[in-house]
């Protein structure tokens, strides 16, 4: 008697084991990888709303800087102006003298026979515009400016002779100077 042996159930049992055993490692693969990728966009999801408010928070940071700027800019505008003004009451300081400085200064340096036409000043610039009755108390009254410790940039810009005032003969003269500062003549 031969037996007969069927292998084809039994093949077919373990060909249905293998399927289920494949698809459930298929199904847990899947919901793995699936979990998986979901985790990960958890994740990229916090650090975007995280890296979001870090952005706002410095983007609030920013702007109260800039603020902080703008304030430093009118500070900074101020100060200049405050700078300005003490620079011309420092100068108003300075030439609050300088008349009484050139008065000073004319009686020793203008002699008899030379009279004045014009004095003209301008901050410490001098121009003086006369007529003498010589030539030689012109150079005389150059003489003590171009000496004198108190005045410098002494400049004659003309010397008009022949002309005749209340009959005489005189010589017109235009001469400019530069007067120093009284702090310059007290280290001298």
């Amino acid at each position: 008697m031969a037996y007969q042996i069927n292998l084809l159930p039994w093949r077919e049992q373990e060909r249905a084991k293998y399927q289920r055993r494949f698809i459930l490692m298929l199904c847990f693969g899947v919901v793995f990888s699936v979990t998986v990728q979901w985790g990960i966009a958890q994740y990229l999801e916090q650090q975007s709303s995280v890296q979001v408010q870090r952005n706002r928070s410095l983007e609030s940071h920013i702007g109260w800087l800039n603020n902080e700027l703008k304030e430093l800019n009118e500070i900074g505008k101020q100060h200049d102006s405050i700078l300005t003004r003490l620079d011309v009451v420092e100068e108003l300081q300075q030439n609050r003298n300088t008349t009484t400085q050139l008065l000073n200064v004319l009686p020793d340096m203008i002699m008899e026979g030379i009279y004045l036409n014009k004095v003209r000043m301008h901050k410490k610039q001098v121009e003086i515009k006369g007529f003498s009755d010589s030539n030689a108390r012109l150079a005389t009254m150059l003489d003590k400016l171009e000496n004198s410790p108190l005045i410098s940039s002494v400049e004659m810009h003309s010397i008009v002779s022949g002309q005749k005032i209340f009959g005489h003969d005189v010589s017109s003269f235009d001469v400019s100077f530069r007067l120093l500062s009284l702090e310059k003549e007290k280290k001298s």
